[in-house]
């Protein structure tokens, strides 16, 4: 007989595949101590997607973003929102343990919210990346200054284009353009250069002094 945790993994794959098993996930997920609350509560929902993640993004894709990131791969890179797979080596730092587990790209791997202050110092990083995070993001305003205190000069964030898939859009939050973003990060004091390849969206800042 499997265990509850192994019953639960092989139920994510079923409902991967589009089966009615969200009612038999949430039983099984009170009996897994890093699934408890699934899919209601934010942690449990992002430890659970850890299982499929790599499976979600084209092999093409993570080629194309690791080429553009290319030009701070020899700085301390802080990688927010991290999830399984980081496209340069980082500091890691996610909500989900099981993400962070998982990502083999970080070699400092640190727990936490990004909807809190962020636990680093000044100026502490020359680079911060934040790749298919920001539409989860609530408090986007505080999380730029954040990102502003502790780098010293970049901030790359990428986001899809396209619509996410239904599942992880009931945990999205906002929806904007990518005018929108630009105007949100310029207004935050970062200088923006924005543009799209291959239904990504690429915002390259470099943070200003005021």
């Amino acid at each position: 007989m499997m265990d509850a945790e192994t019953d639960f993994l092989c139920s994510l794959l079923e409902l991967q595949y589009g089966q009615k098993v969200e009612e038999k996930l949430q039983h099984l997920a009170a009996h897994v101590p890093w699934a408890q609350g699934w899919p209601a509560r934010k942690e449990s929902f992002w430890n659970a997607e850890a299982f499929m993640w790599q499976h979600k993004i084209e092999k093409e894709k993570r080629q194309l973003i690791q080429n553009e990131l290319l030009f701070l791969h020899n700085g301390k890179n802080l990688d927010l929102g991290c999830g399984s797979y980081s496209y340069l080596p980082s500091v890691g730092f996610d909500l989900s343990e099981k993400m962070l587990e998982f990502n083999d790209s970080c070699a400092l791997k640190i727990q936490g919210n990004v909807e809190e202050p962020l636990p680093f110092i000044d100026n502490e990083f020359d680079s911060i990346t934040a790749v298919f995070i920001l539409n989860y993001i609530q408090n986007y305003s505080a999380l730029f200054q954040e990102i502003k205190r502790i780098t010293k000069t970049y901030f790359v964030m990428v986001l899809s284009s396209q619509k996410i898939n239904e599942w992880q859009r009931q945990k999205e939050v906002y929806d904007f353009t990518a005018d929108r973003w630009c105007s949100l990060l310029r207004e935050a004091g970062f200088g923006v250069e924005f543009y799209e390849k291959e239904s990504l969206w690429f915002f390259v800042c470099r943070k200003e002094e005021r």
